[in-house]
């Protein structure tokens, strides 16, 4: 069969397997890297790329997570400006690229692996419909793998080509290798081991024969992984990013039982490429209990994986044919190498298990499994017919498997939904189906995944900041503080532990807890002492200095707020509402140019911002500037038609200006939509008193007496002081 052929068919199968990921939304971490990743929008500069991690956060900040994948963002971003958030563009994109990383895969092992289309068409066909690949074809965020899986094929191949050269160190293919790589890298952090996996070729290949120029490559890719490593400390800081003991149980266990658990962890991939029948979105938590001794029969499932690895090892090493000894050191080095920097063996990671990290790593398994079968068929005729049975058995199964798993990834329900199902230990998971729940307003759902989030992980910060987040917003706000209590008494002692670093929305607590308490207006003070707290943790927490300013405008410190709303638009520049803010508080101040300064600002940065544009319109209107007030009602009036506010202040700028045709029909609108405006009705009286329209003026003038009876009796019960906010400025909030 043509390699021409061979590739179609592995491009066709590629894309058909995934088709029915096209109507799927964005869920899980999608949401964060697609929907709320600022990076994407056109208004961002293109430099942000540079400096920020994949979640849009500055690399530099202590809550990013240290993800650096500026070429996958800036795919995202091209799609963001084709499709906006249209999820199907992007689930395009994601199968297109999966399916060209599975062709250049099988192009790659007939030109460098098996110089044969058989093994190479069985090695892409199972790359392509192996249902492990799911979370990292139909998970949006996934596309860092498949984009980097292919630079990083390209790297290797382009090394190779260099290799081929009788002469000199190939510096042309060599400088291409190196190219691709970086985009491999730029594309996922894992890209970097494509340097490991063009060394060991390079021994393989030359041996001792060419000595000289293997020395002279790896010092260029060593020299390239020092530039390469000083660049992104540059960038992201010296700091590494902030997991959870949650995230990956196992870095809080002593030894042995940590690197135990770790060995473990590599029998469990393995396993999930040999039989992907449970799989799931996150395996964090209890998912896999931390061996605990040596005595665990887990321990046993570990030596039979690395007995297993090391007789192969030892079969590439025996040198049978030297087409043997490359094949294999070439399936080992694609299935070792990417994986060892999410193994956990030489630095804790943020995850137990994550299926989109073995994208790359599944490559070197397709071949050690091609070429197993192909060994078995040329020296055993008999069991070819067995063998291409159970090569099409795998690749139906395969496919349909990967058919069936795709559709978990429609939503955030289904996903958790079928995610529960295969760890129903794992409390991150109900945490998560809980959110959805919780957005879906089906709050006594949401509140009872969450406590058993919490009892599942008695000690998970998060599990009770979500459980006094459901309760509050049913009103059951006794239980609701008890949880916040729960959540803080887990919380570690920061004063005493000065270097301990914490995950940043456990912070949520003190925050949560502080809006909780200030809706009791006799423990505002106690709320305040809790937004310090927060904000001593994470002094760029904005919406805390918002909510503190809010709280001490109730307590008449007017100043004290100002300020805190100054440090929110420090820390954030672009922060609408603390803009707005200030206005308002500018305002109470009598200062009214510089309330005016701060509408027209946060005007400049949005502007259809509605309680900005009413102020000002307000704020013009009783300063005489009646024909910009009235242009900013307009505008206002088309954003929210049904808004008799805007009405009646359209109303009256119209009488100020004396067009009374025009007034009448705003104060019309404005009864229309609220009857009981006394004021509407005083002047649509007075406008037809000058008319010398009796009956209409009686008929108003009656009705602004009924009201104002109605008025009388209603400040006797409740004590209302004033209509004025039915027409004046909008309140702080």
């Amino acid at each position: 069969m043509e390699l021409k052929s061979v590739c179609l068919c592995v491009f066709v199968c590629a894309t058909v397997v995934y088709l029915n990921t096209l109507d799927c939304g964005f869920c899980f971490d999608d949401l964060s890297a697609i929907e709320q990743n600022q990076d994407l929008k056109p208004t961002t500069p293109w430099a942000n790329l540079i400096w920020d991690d994949f979640w849009g956060t500055p690399m530099s900040k202590d809550g990013s997570h240290k993800s650096y994948r500026p070429l996958c963002v800036f795919l995202f971003r091209l799609n963001y400006y084709m499709h906006q958030l249209n999820p199907m563009g992007y689930h395009l994109g994601n199968i297109l690229l999966h399916s060209i990383a599975s062709t250049l895969f099988t192009v790659f092992c007939y030109l460098y692996i098996f110089y044969d289309t058989s093994p190479a068409m069985v090695a892409g066909l199972l790359f392509a419909v192996h249902p492990v690949h799911s979370e990292a074809v139909a998970g949006v965020v996934g596309r860092a793998e498949s984009l980097s899986a292919i630079f990083f094929l390209t790297s290797i191949a382009a090394y190779q080509r260099a290799l081929q050269l009788s002469k000199g160190i190939g510096m042309q293919w060599l400088l291409l290798s190196m190219a691709t790589g970086l985009c491999a890298v730029l594309s996922k952090e894992q890209g970097i081991t494509f340097i490991a996996v063009c060394v060991v070729s390079d021994v393989v290949m030359n041996g001792a024969g060419q000595l000289k120029s293997t020395i002279i490559r790896g010092m260029l890719l060593f020299s390239f992984v020092v530039l390469f490593m000083v660049a992104r400390v540059q960038i992201m800081g010296a700091e590494l990013p902030v997991f959870t003991i949650h995230d990956n149980p196992a870095t809080g266990t002593p030894t042995p039982q940590r690197q135990l658990t770790w060995l473990y962890l590599c029998f469990v991939n393995i396993h999930l490429l040999f039989f992907p029948n449970w799989l799931c979105a996150d395996w964090t938590m209890g998912t896999i209990p931390v061996i605990e001794s040596i005595s665990d029969p887990r321990n046993v499932a570990t030596l039979a994986t690395f007995l297993g690895l090391s007789l192969l090892s030892i079969r590439a090493l025996q040198r049978a044919s030297f087409d043997s000894w490359r094949i294999i050191v070439m399936g080992l080095s694609l299935l070792v190498f990417p994986f060892l920097p999410a193994s956990n063996l030489f630095f804790p990671v943020g995850f137990v298990v994550a299926e989109r990290i073995l994208y790359v790593p599944s490559m070197g398994f397709c071949v050690l499994v091609s070429y197993g079968m192909n060994i078995i068929a040329n020296h055993r005729p008999k069991l070819r017919v067995i063998i291409g049975i159970t090569v099409a058995y795998l690749l139906v199964f395969y496919s349909l498997k990967t058919v069936v798993r795709n559709r978990d990834w429609v939503s955030d329900e289904t996903l958790f939904t079928a995610a529960v199902k295969i760890n129903p230990r794992n409390g991150k998971i109900h945490n998560n189906l809980g959110h959805v729940y919780e957005h879906q307003e089906k709050l006594v759902e949401a509140e009872q995944l969450f406590q058993l989030a919490s009892e599942l992980q008695p000690d998970d910060v998060g599990a009770f900041i979500n459980l006094g987040r459901v309760r509050k917003a049913q009103k059951k706000h006794h239980q609701a503080e008890q949880a916040y209590d729960t959540a803080i008494r887990l919380m570690p002692d920061i004063e005493k532990e000065k270097s301990f670093r914490i995950a940043p929305n456990y912070i949520n607590v003190y925050y949560n807890l502080a809006n909780l308490i200030k809706l009791n207006s006799n423990r505002l003070e106690e709320a305040l002492k809790l937004y310090d707290t927060a904000l001593r943790m994470k002094i760029d927490f904005v919406e805390a200095y918002i909510n503190k300013a809010d709280t001490l405008l109730q307590l008449n410190r007017i100043e004290e707020a100002k300020a805190t709303y100054k440090k929110a638009v420090q820390y954030d520049p672009n922060y609408i509402d603390a803009y707005y803010n200030l206005g308002v508080v500018s305002l109470r101040l009598k200062d009214d140019k510089e309330a005016e300064d701060y509408f027209r600002y946060s005007l400049k940065l949005d502007p259809q911002h509605r309680n900005s544009l009413f102020n000002l319109a307000m704020l013009l209107k009783d300063t005489d500037r009646l024909a910009e007030s009235e242009k900013l009602f307009l505008k206002l009036i088309q954003l929210t038609p049904s808004d008799w506010r805007i009405m009646y202040n359209l109303g009256a700028v119209y009488t100020d200006l004396q067009q009374y045709d025009r007034a009448e029909g705003w104060f019309r609108k404005t009864l229309e939509l609220n009857p009981s405006h006394e004021n509407a009705a005083y002047v649509l009286g007075a406008i037809y008193s000058q008319r010398n329209e009796c009956n209409t003026t009686i008929s108003y003038l009656s009705k602004v007496t009924e009201l104002l009876l109605l008025l009388t009796q209603v400040f006797t019960v409740s004590n209302v002081d004033s209509f004025k906010q039915s027409q004046g400025y909008t309140n702080v909030g």
